[in-house]
């Protein structure tokens, strides 16, 4: 991963010497590395990252909470880093490895806050589709959510006409469960059951 500066633009994935918090909270110390990407907890100060695929049309056209304006978006980014805070765990922004570009967002967090059941997530930027880039980003954060932290069952929601997405989530051995509605939306609702 190549180093940041100061006066590299913040869509670049930061090298770990720049959080300023002590190591044990450091969310830094959290990074997660596969062929291709580099990925790293979201933190305050990615608003304009998460804004760029928040707000883009064709990403949240095909995503659960649908496209979010600016203020929806920094509302969705409280509740990533409130996530990681309770949790230890959460959304990563997801990076070029070589170039430190950012490319989106995959990770794990909580089907909602009343019970313990975690759902896989994630979301590229479109530039970045159709190059194994978001199976690649999902089995590395996979790989963390079963060996690190032990999870035994993992859930993934995709609109059932995101046929690319569905694909993905069969790879890993996602079998579907249940469809439902959702604001006009089929939605189709899987699990990964771990041995």
């Amino acid at each position: 991963m190549p180093s940041k500066t100061p006066d590299q633009s913040l869509d670049q994935a930061p090298d770990q010497s720049l959080c300023h918090t002590s190591e044990t909270s450091c969310p830094i110390s959290k990074t997660l590395t596969s062929e291709r990407l580099f990925l790293r907890p979201f933190t305050v100060e990615d608003g304009d990252l998460l804004f760029r695929l928040y707000g883009n049309k064709d990403v949240m056209a095909i995503r659960k909470i649908g496209t979010q304006s600016r203020q929806g978006s920094d509302s969705q980014l409280a509740i990533i880093t409130d996530h990681w805070q309770r949790r230890g765990f959460g959304l990563w922004a997801v990076f070029d490895r070589d170039s430190g570009t950012f490319m989106g967002e995959c990770g794990l967090r909580e089907e909602n806050e009343t019970d313990d059941k975690v759902e896989l997530s994630y979301g590229l930027l479109p530039e970045f589709w159709g190059g194994g880039l978001a199976t690649e980003a999902a089995a590395t954060v996979l790989d963390f959510g079963i060996k690190a932290l032990g999870m035994k069952q993992i859930y993934a929601f995709a609109q059932k006409k995101n046929t690319a997405s569905l694909h993905i989530l069969s790879k890993f051995g996602f079998q579907h469960e249940f469809d439902f509605d959702e604001d006009g939306d089929v939605i189709t609702r899987t699990v990964l059951m771990v041995d």
